[in-house]
């Protein structure tokens, strides 16, 4: 059996369903990763199945007042968490028998946590609040209560974040790890006693075949132990001789604490990495080996106890204390444990994008401000090829895009340097904002956008903005930006009086804009391309400058001094300025843009550049903005906040 459905209704963040508020959730069997920001609502939902099943290690957790959802300073009445169980075995519907439900013939188990805010009077006649809590089977939640063993059959396995492993695996009384092997299958039988085996001629003895019988055993040595007797004999005979009274004797007995069942000797063990092969004392680890321990020795029993207890994990942060290649190991890991013949129902609330990117997409669940969003392929509109291309490149840079409030998809480096600066001067820092900038590094920019595009019209609370170049040459670069072979053997139009004359200039910006719809919008560029559009815009003398220092680097390693770089920019800006004095606007731009098709500077140092210049001459959010293509100014805008109208006096310069 699996959990495939999670409804929930009035808690914490989750409303009403007769608001939309509401959550409800389905999974499939295996692995689920929830990914988003804090307070999305990722915890409600592992707390909500930890309130509802309970826990294999009888965690503490109650309903209190602060869990009803509350709205325009309001507290719900009443809250309810619906789960739902599929895929039962004979065995499993047999154990359940007498609280199935049918759907399609099929057997399920429903279960439902309802709470109620009540106001009754105490003794003295004032009105104090108490909480109401039923847990019953069913469709509509009035069937039969669960309790007795079918309710224990339903613990479920919680790691929380933060754990202390290290103490979770230690000896003492109720220890974690003496419940996990009390229930383990190797240990059936193992609370009988059993006596040491006779040992033939010549060969060590054997020991006793079950725990108790070597624990009774090593007792029975300990007290024969000539160091023991003798220490026994003395405290009879010098001190409880001397403190009796009468003819009752006082003795005093030495032994192992505890040891009469198989409980007390499992609280006696404690589980620990092995040393090196070199090393023989025991070494102290760090705690994300403890954790990755204390996660393996769980997962052990789940795997090896079906009949015991519900197959289904739930871990908090699992990076937590992991270095990336531990945490991509471990998420290999989990979903290996989800599949074979005693497979495990995993599921992880995790911040972090190298997890994120290692999970099969169809397995994340994004969560937003009180909603889930599943990325399988039922809900959104990402098509099989997309799948298969964001398997294969969805990595750790780009899953970010999970934990933001807004997305920024570009095609290369240069706009992924140059963006963050250019938003922070005009008061809409990416970081203040949540924003993440994604380089998909290709024209692919819908394949990372339809994640966000959904089939249910659940649109998520982020907007993503997608930032094209138009690349369409002018007819002022046509000296340096040749025809391909089939262009001009077919006489196709490719520079933008050619495009126009043909009728086709609207056809393709309908085409770079073709995927937009829901949360995603695609801002193209007026002209040409960023550098060329920036140069048209009013930034022609900073780009030129920034080229002619990218120039210089491009053939070596060594740094320049702040002299020699005042002498480079000061170069620039003097040709720069005669080449003002007798050309176009459009000239000047196809002349400034040459170098980087040319490649004779890189686009990526080009704009390492200009975002130092720019950050140098710090101009204030309205000279900015009036040097900035308007295409960049409305995507920057979409994802953050509506930049305020320049003053009727501001300063271009």
């Amino acid at each position: 059996m699996h959990l495939a459905q999670l409804a929930i209704e009035n808690f914490r963040i989750f409303g009403s369903r007769a608001d939309n508020k509401n959550l409800d959730l389905r999974f499939t069997k295996g692995l689920t990763v929830l990914v988003g920001e804090n307070d999305s609502g990722k915890t409600a939902i592992m707390d909500s199945l930890r309130l509802v099943l309970g826990t294999s290690s009888l965690d503490y957790l109650r309903i209190n007042e602060d869990d009803f959802h509350k709205t325009g300073g309001n507290t719900a009445a009443d809250l309810s968490i619906y789960c739902r169980f599929e895929n039962l075995t004979e065995d499993e519907a047999a154990r359940f028998l007498e609280w199935l439900s049918f759907e399609d013939k099929q057997p399920v188990v429903e279960l439902t946590l309802r709470a109620y805010r009540v106001s009754r009077k105490n003794r003295s006649g004032v009105d104090v609040s108490t909480i109401e809590v039923t847990n019953r089977s069913g469709a509509d939640g009035q069937g039969r209560t669960f309790e007795g063993d079918v309710r224990n059959f339903l613990r479920l396995t919680y790691l929380k974040p933060l754990r202390d492993a290290e103490s979770e695996m230690s000896a003492g009384k109720g220890s974690r790890l003496s419940q996990l092997l009390l229930h383990h299958p190797k240990l059936v039988g193992q609370e009988k006693p059993s006596d040491l085996p006779a040992a033939n001629a010549g060969e060590p003895p054997k020991p006793p075949p079950t725990l108790r019988g070597i624990m009774a055993t090593a007792e029975a040595w300990i007290k024969e132990s000539p160091a023991i007797v003798g220490a026994k004999e003395q405290l009879n005979k010098d001190y409880l001789s001397n403190l009796s009274v009468g003819s009752e004797k006082l003795t005093g007995e030495i032994t192992i604490g505890r040891s009469a069942d198989l409980k007390g000797i499992l609280e006696k063990l404690e589980l620990w990495l092995a040393p090196d092969a070199a090393m023989l004392d025991r070494t102290k680890h760090g705690l994300g080996f403890n954790n990755l321990l204390f996660m393996a020795a769980e997962l052990l029993l789940l795997s090896e106890s079906a009949e015991t207890g519900l197959p289904l994990l739930l871990i908090e942060e699992p990076e937590a204390h992991l270095h990336p290649q531990l945490q991509l190991r471990l998420m290999e890991f989990l979903e290996q444990k989800t599949k074979g013949e005693t497979p495990v129902q995993v599921l992880v609330s995790t911040h972090s994008p190298n997890l994120s990117s290692k999970a099969d997409i169809e397995k994340v669940t994004h969560v937003a401000k009180g909603r889930a969003y599943p990325l399988a392929n039922t809900h959104t509109k990402l098509t099989a090829g997309d799948y298969r291309f964001l398997r294969r490149f969805l990595d750790t840079t780009k899953a970010n895009l999970f934990f933001a409030r807004g997305v920024v998809l570009v095609e290369g480096d240069a706009e992924n340097i140059l963006l963050p600066t250019v938003a922070k001067l005009l008061g809409r820092s990416f970081t203040e904002y949540g924003i993440s900038i994604v380089n998909v590094g290709s024209r692919g920019l819908f394949r990372y956008a339809r994640i966000f595009q959904r089939t249910d019209k659940q649109e998520p609370p982020v907007k993503v903005a997608c930032i094209s170049d138009r690349d369409i040459p002018p007819d002022e670069a046509k000296d340096y930006v040749p025809k391909t072979k089939k262009q001009a053997d077919e006489n196709l139009p490719k520079y933008e009086s050619e495009m126009q004359a043909a009728g086709k200039v609207v056809a393709h910006m309908q085409s770079l804009q073709k995927y937009d719809g829901g949360v995603v919008k695609t801002f193209v560029s007026e002209r040409w391309t960023l550098e060329h559009d920036m140069v048209l815009s009013g930034l022609g003398l900073e780009l030129h400058q920034a080229i002619a220092f990218a120039k210089k680097l491009k053939n070596t390693d060594r740094a320049f001094t702040d002299a020699e770089r005042a002498e480079i920019f000061q170069a620039a800006s003097t040709e720069y300025a005669q080449l003002s004095q007798d050309a176009s606007s459009a000239v000047i731009a196809a002349r400034v843009f040459q170098p980087l098709f040319d490649e004779d500077a890189s686009k990526a140092v080009t704009a390492q550049v200009l975002a130092e210049l720019l950050e140098t001459q710090n101009p204030t959010p309205e000279q900015l903005r009036n040097k900035l293509p308007a295409y960049l100014l409305a995507a920057i805008e979409y994802v953050t906040a509506p930049l305020p109208p320049p003053p009727a006096n501001a300063n271009a310069n």
